[in-house]
């Protein structure tokens, strides 16, 4: 018995493309498009968002400083010796109404204040309060309490 090699044939290679070539896989070509083209609209969406903030940042949301207004002063305690002029060694008292508008989209702390009361160049007066919040496009009331005591170098808040 003679012994016989079993071979098989290979494919055919006429058939066969190797990648180098033009043609390989046509949905390879489509692939790489589709892919340039979902990496193009991302850069795009993105320098529009980008470009959307920084415009948003230098219009709307620009900080802008609180606007501060004494909206009146009443005095609560004055004796006047002639009708213009205070009594010598009378203690005055005073309520100011002051008032913190925030002209801002975003809400701000405060710490404590200090209203100070000047008369005729000097000061004669000064109150202290606590701190607070001016919440966004609103107006903040205060009522600060001052009393002045001629005579006397100190002042009551």
């Amino acid at each position: 018995m003679a012994k016989r090699d079993q071979v098989r044939p290979l494919a055919p290679a006429a058939k066969r493309q190797s990648s180098d070539e033009e043609g390989a896989c046509p949905h390879h070509k489509k692939r790489g498009r589709k892919c340039l083209k979902f990496w193009v609209s991302v850069t795009a969406i993105f320098v529009v968002l980008v470009t959307a903030v920084i415009a948003l940042r230098f219009t709307v949301f620009r900080v802008k400083d609180p606007v501060i207004k004494m909206n009146g002063v009443t005095i609560t305690k004055l004796e006047l010796s002639n009708g213009s002029t205070p009594k010598p060694g009378v203690n005055i008292s005073l309520i100011a109404d002051v008032s913190v508008k925030n002209p801002n989209f975003a809400s701000f702390k405060y710490s404590s204040t200090t209203t100070t009361l000047y008369y005729d160049g000097e000061m004669v007066g000064e109150a202290r309060n606590g701190p607070g919040q001016a919440r966004a496009k609103t107006d903040h009331e205060d009522e600060c309490f001052c009393g002045y005591h001629p005579g006397q170098d100190h002042v009551e808040p």
